[in-house]
């Protein structure tokens, strides 16, 4: 047992490519309702470079999905680490062959494929995949994870390879923005968040008094790339006392949504810059945050000059300080009020209800106290509404039912748009019922009968078939196809509509003869189209 320790802990991690690394995002990075959970390899631009197993252990999963992740690999390690390599563009061969027999198995080219430990086992160095740009990729790059396996958490992959690259450029702010609490606090005579320019050091500038909190605007940046990343550690003082400390390692999933509320996600919607805070909201329990007794918020009740500093660094130590000096000067401090039509939807609720509408909360849903101001409107199926003037992103899923007022020939293809979009729904006793993530959206009932369309894109040339397939209303949930009566699967072609297979790479064997092609496409509400056409193959 005693060797086996001294062996695991011994373990070590290697590069997953044989090229000098650029990263195109870092670990940990705010992202809009998650953080990025691990390191964006450039693959020099090009797809197809061969991908390297970065431990021994075995394949445990691989999954196949026009979003997300796309092509990924899975592999478990046995030091408790589970490796994700993302974006491929298609697996080494032994994969590939186990992955197309799932797919045929159940019809479907999205796949989810266990592995046993025994199906796949891999040395460090071993290839296991060819770069891609599959699934929500916006460019050729690896996306590498590392999970602890028994809890999923997100670990930085530059914990577990410190040598995949060199660094010698420090973190740069951009900017502080001040958050008086409501009722509690005013900055610079404003109850309203203010921002603080870096040049802004002079104390006669600004004053505050009662509660007030900050958050940074700043990035990190690297050796040789252009791009910008998040930063690793912030710490906040106030006259030499740390208030706040940050260290983005190790991120229970579940957390993901949690960066809505450290970081500012309105003025990231509307600026598309971060304001991360230095205090904790009521509802945030992301580990990764750690403050005093006041959650971070800083008191000013004294007539004085407070000296407050930020020290943010990155992986490999390079460090950067801002100062800036607040002067406390008593100032009236205006009651909370709401405008007409708005309420303050407090952070421990669990229902709010219209005549019409229905939300359920789950505990620990809303970060903190929200201002809501519930505005309804006529719809074709049902009332429309909307909750808040901004969008008021949920850490957890809430349940909203919306009353129909109309009869409908099939209640099953009524369905709950969000800001436009589909997201699905049941209908229940006269109401539909949804799963949403954000109160600020305007929601609406709307009817799908109308099945997807199929366009068949020329002929069959060396066996490939192509169509393009959209359904605008609620998307294409399925496509199969076969010949002569026999499955043949089809595959989404990058980020279009369009659907090919090759007929060579399928279990049809070419005889010169005139066979019968069926294609079914099916929407999220259960439409579906046919196609029939004959072929020669």
């Amino acid at each position: 047992m005693l060797i086996a320790n001294i062996l695991l802990a011994a373990l070590t991690f290697v590069s997953p490519v044989k090229f000098d690394v650029s990263l195109a995002g870092n670990f940990g990075e705010p992202r809009p309702h998650h953080f990025h959970g691990g390191l964006d390899i450039k693959t020099q631009r090009e797809e197809g470079k061969p991908i390297h197993a970065v431990g021994d252990g075995y394949v445990c999963r691989v999954t196949v999905s026009s979003t997300g992740y796309g092509n990924a690999v899975y592999v478990r390690h046995p030091d408790g680490h589970t490796t994700v390599y993302a974006h491929l563009q298609r697996f080494a061969p032994a994969i590939e062959a186990k992955v197309k027999k799932w797919q045929y198995e159940h019809h479907s080219w999205a796949a989810d494929v266990p592995f046993r430990a025994t199906d796949c086992p891999v040395t460090q160095g071993q290839v296991i995949a060819l770069s891609g740009n599959t699934g929500s990729s916006m460019g050729p790059h690896l996306h590498l994870e590392f999970h602890q396996t028994d809890t999923w958490d997100l670990y930085d992959p530059l914990e577990f390879i410190p040598s995949l690259l060199q660094d010698k450029k420090a973190p740069e702010v951009h900017g502080v923005m001040a958050y008086p609490v409501a009722g509690r606090g005013v900055f610079c005579g404003k109850v309203s968040k203010t921002k603080i320019s870096p040049s802004a050091s002079d104390s006669s500038r600004l004053e505050a008094w009662g509660e007030v909190g900050f958050a940074i605007n700043a990035d990190d940046y690297m050796d040789g790339s252009p791009n910008y990343y998040g930063i690793r550690r912030t710490v906040l003082y106030v006259d030499d006392q740390e208030v706040f400390r940050s260290d983005v390692n190790g991120i229970p999933v579940n957390c993901n949504r949690m960066v809505n509320s450290w970081g500012d996600y309105d003025e990231y919607r509307k600026e598309k810059h971060w304001y991360m805070k230095s205090f904790v909201e009521p509802g945030n329990t992301l580990p990764v945050l750690h403050a005093d007794a006041n959650r971070g918020i800083v008191h000013f009740n004294q007539e004085r000059d407070y000296h407050i500093r930020y020290e943010l660094s990155d992986f490999f130590g390079n460090a950067a300080t801002y100062r800036f000096v607040v002067k406390g000067r008593r100032m009236d401090i205006p009651p909370r009020k709401l405008a007409e039509g708005e309420r303050l939807l407090r952070q421990d609720e669990t229902a709010y209800e219209q005549p019409a509408l229905k939300l359920s909360l789950p505990p620990g849903a809303l970060a903190d106290d929200v201002v809501i101001s519930p505005r309804d409107s006529t719809g074709t199926y049902a009332k429309a509404y909307r909750l808040a003037r901004k969008s008021v992103p949920l850490l957890r899923q809430a349940q909203l039912s919306m009353q129909v007022s109309r009869q409908v020939d099939d209640v099953n293809k009524l369905f709950i748009a969000a800001d436009g979009r589909s997201i699905g729904g049941e209908y229940h006793d006269g109401w539909m019922i949804a799963n949403i993530l954000d109160i600020g959206q305007m929601f609406t009932v709307d009817y799908d009968d109308t099945p997807p369309r199929v366009e068949r894109l020329g002929d069959a040339r060396e066996g490939v078939l192509a169509f393009q397939i959209e359904d605008e209303a609620t998307g294409v949930a399925v496509v199969e196809a076969s010949v002569d009566g026999q499955f043949v699967l089809f595959a989404p072609v990058g980020h279009t509509t369009r659907y090919t297979c090759s007929l060579k790479n399928t279990p049809v064997r070419p005889t010169g003869q005139i066979r019968t092609l069926t294609l079914q496409a099916r929407d999220n509400r259960g439409n579906q189209s046919v196609y029939t056409a004959t072929i020669k193959y």
